[in-house]
């Protein structure tokens, strides 16, 4: 098995929407304006309709602020539709009357410190316009921030969703060109050659080994299928290392332990037949000696472990002019969007040779029947 390059998958981060920070400060600005033309239009005069407009403008702008990140948190908890306007109830509270005793503060800063004036009061009328407007600001930037924290998460998910489906259609095309591809075939039809007259019942096996390799790869092909039951893997990989004892005799050496309650466990497609192959072609195959390859599969707490071993050195010797390492790394690829960060896979040598471990949870895609 050779060594292959462990790279952690990267964080996930949210680019800076430049255009929704635009539409923001634009909508503040024509807010800020109105307010200057209406005192502009009460006969106040330009300079004290720009201040009153900033008294009004600078606490809804910062309550605006405010009311989407407060969105922003409740989304993160994923807060059912129902559940929202007891979410924001308090916080919507809390932040409207700040906004009003900023107003407050400011207005009243304008007429003693700035205008010079000794008496300042507001009607009530007005103060109830404001609180008004002030809540249904809140409202109304709270529902846009829900509205657009939900369109990006679908916007993710249909991401995601297309790069399994791409990762698993590379990962497909990758088996079935490993078990199609004319080297293999060749070895394979001619060791069943060779038996046809020395072992006839032997050389029927081999084909029916085929079929079932052959079979269970094109069902995953047909069906779209991401997730499947351990033992449907289990009986995959057995197939193929049939084939290859059959290429190369006693060369390969095999061991295989699983649990019962093991292969009941989900597992995505195409997880373990990969780190097989890989074994084999890098880890045997190459060795006029051969060697043993060893697979265990159990059960620990919540989690499956998967383990591929093979007693080579772990250099990467290539055959037939393969690159080593795709299968694993498109697999490393296809973990990371399937678990979501939830799985794990050690690649690495070991006192005895090489290995790769993969840890996954319990039935994370939810049980399927296999062909």
């Amino acid at each position: 098995m050779c060594p292959e390059t462990v790279r952690q998958p990267s964080a996930e981060r949210h680019p800076v929407d430049r255009s929704v920070a635009v539409a923001a400060i634009s909508a503040w600005l024509i807010y800020v304006a109105i307010y200057a033309v209406l005192f502009t239009l009460s006969e106040r005069g330009l300079p004290i309709a720009i201040r009153g407009a900033l008294a009004n403008g600078i606490p809804d702008g910062l309550l605006a602020l405010t009311a989407y990140r407060v969105a922003a948190r409740i989304d993160r908890r994923r807060a059912a539709s129902r559940g929202l306007l007891r979410a924001h109830a308090l916080p919507a509270l809390v932040v409207v009357g700040l906004a009003f005793a900023v107003k407050t503060l400011l207005l009243w800063a304008d007429m003693f410190l700035v205008r010079g004036e000794s008496t300042f009061r507001i009607a009530a009328s007005v103060s109830a316009w404001q609180a008004f407007i002030s809540s249904l600001l809140y409202v109304a930037v709270a529902a846009s921030a829900h509205a657009w924290l939900t369109a990006r998460r679908l916007r993710e998910q249909e991401a995601h969703a297309a790069r399994a489906e791409a990762l698993r259609t590379r990962a497909e095309m990758s088996t079935l060109r490993a078990q199609l591809n004319p080297h293999f075939l060749f070895n394979v039809l001619h060791s069943v050659l060779g038996l046809v007259r020395r072992d006839p019942a032997l050389a029927e096996t081999a084909l029916e080994q085929l079929g079932d390799l052959l079979r269970y790869a094109i069902h995953v092909h047909r069906d779209g299928a991401d997730w499947t039951a351990l033992r449907n893997e289990w009986e995959f990989m057995e197939a193929y290392l049939e084939l290859e004892k059959i290429r190369l005799g006693e060369r390969l050496r095999v061991s295989l332990h699983v649990e019962p309650g093991a292969l009941d466990q989900t597992v995505p497609t195409f997880s373990l037949q990969p780190l097989v192959e890989n074994a084999v072609r890098h880890g045997v195959a190459p060795r006029a000696a051969g060697g043993r390859v060893e697979v265990d599969s159990r059960v620990e707490g919540d989690t499956l472990r998967l383990r591929v071993r093979n007693d080579a050195d772990g250099s990467p010797a290539k055959e037939s002019g393969d690159r080593p390492g795709v299968g694993l790394h498109v697999l490393r690829e296809r973990l990371e969007v399937l678990y979501r960060g939830r799985a794990r896979m050690n690649v690495g040598p070991t006192a005895d040779g090489f290995e790769v471990l993969l840890v996954l949870p319990r039935d994370a895609g939810g049980a399927e029947n296999g062909p």
